[in-house]
């Protein structure tokens, strides 16, 4: 019985063991076929006998022998074979690391419209290897890439797009501290008093903007989100989409509102009220649940006032809807 066995044992592994055979002398045939084409100055020959070096098919693995027969191959015009020696050197396979050269032979295989070349020009830019942070040529790259079809850039392109916005909006909260530093130099030079007795022009103070609650601009008073326009005795203002959660949902709306009623005595009126543009569920156990979401798509029904009233040049009061009191505030 143990015989049998090991008869059946030697013959399900005797197939198995010739296949792995077979498969590595294939290799090594393709190799020696192909080494004297190489280097005859075939460029398609030299990028397989790279690729064989760089993988182990055939031959032993060697990243440096991989390397030299990429740039051979790179040198005949193979927009592969460039992205291999740029890729080498932006990784330091094969070769020592230098993001310079990298730039130039992924530049090289880009301008034959190499997809893979244009994801890591991407890259480079985005990152700063051997040039300036550049996140608009980065997008410009990626976006090739992904038009391409390479689709691990569609991330990349989401994650530098962010960026840009998260630097916008820097650069807009710098500019808007700038001209907070110069209202209140202009304050303590010609209006030391904290409290106004009398409030002139009290239309322009509020279109100066900057208005913010709890360190976030106002949607419905001119900020940096929200514009208003002068129509006289009113202020018409409208603000960008803001994306709020509400605990089982997020939701994008925008707001439009109207400032009226305004007086010399710093007293002044306000009414809003919000679009909803898109509805994002974020809890699925409350979609389970069977309940609904407390708005709709659309103009909401509920309109909000407030009655508000100057403190200074840099603070509001106001009370919502009669039952709660908002301050704003301008650093």
């Amino acid at each position: 019985m143990m015989c049998r066995k090991l008869v059946l044992l030697i013959c399900i592994l005797l197939p198995m063991s010739s296949f792995a055979y077979k498969d590595d002398y294939v290799w090594q045939e393709k190799f020696k076929q192909q080494l004297p084409k190489a280097e005859a100055g075939d460029v398609e020959a030299q990028y397989d006998i790279a690729t064989m070096y760089e993988k182990g098919n055939g031959v032993s693995k060697d990243m440096e022998k991989a390397f030299e027969w990429f740039v051979k191959a790179a040198k005949q015009g193979s927009d592969k074979a460039a992205f291999k020696v740029g890729y080498s050197f932006l990784r330091g396979e094969g070769v020592a690391q230098d993001d310079a050269k990298a730039l130039t032979w992924l530049n090289t295989a880009a301008e034959s419209n190499n997809v893979r070349a244009y994801y890591y020009l991407g890259s480079i830019y985005e990152k700063g290897r051997s040039v300036p942070v550049d996140l608009e040529k980065a997008l410009r790259w990626y976006t090739r890439a992904a038009k391409g079809g390479y689709s691990f850039a569609e991330e990349r392109i989401l994650e530098v797009k962010n960026e840009l916005k998260r630097q916008e909006l820097a650069m807009q909260a710098a500019e808007e501290q700038q001209r907070r530093l110069e209202r209140q130099k202009v304050s303590m030079t010609y209006n030391p008093e904290p409290k106004l007795k009398t409030k002139p022009n009290v239309k322009e103070m509020l279109l100066e903007g900057g208005w913010s609650k709890e360190n976030k601009p106002a949607e419905f008073l001119p900020s940096q989100l929200t514009k208003c326009t002068d129509k006289g005795k009113t202020l018409e203002c409208v603000s960008k989409e803001v994306t709020r959660n509400i605990g089982m949902a997020d939701i994008r709306y925008t707001t439009k509102a109207v400032v009226y009623s305004i007086k010399e005595s710093g007293d002044f009126k306000v009414s809003y009220r919000n679009n909803v543009v898109d509805i994002k569920i974020t809890d699925p156990e409350f979609v389970e649940s069977g309940g609904k979401v407390p708005v709709q798509l659309g103009w909401q029904d509920a309109e909000h006032k407030l009655d508000c009233s100057v403190e200074n040049s840099n603070q509001l009061k106001c009370n919502k809807n009669k039952l709660r009191a908002v301050t704003f505030d301008r650093k």
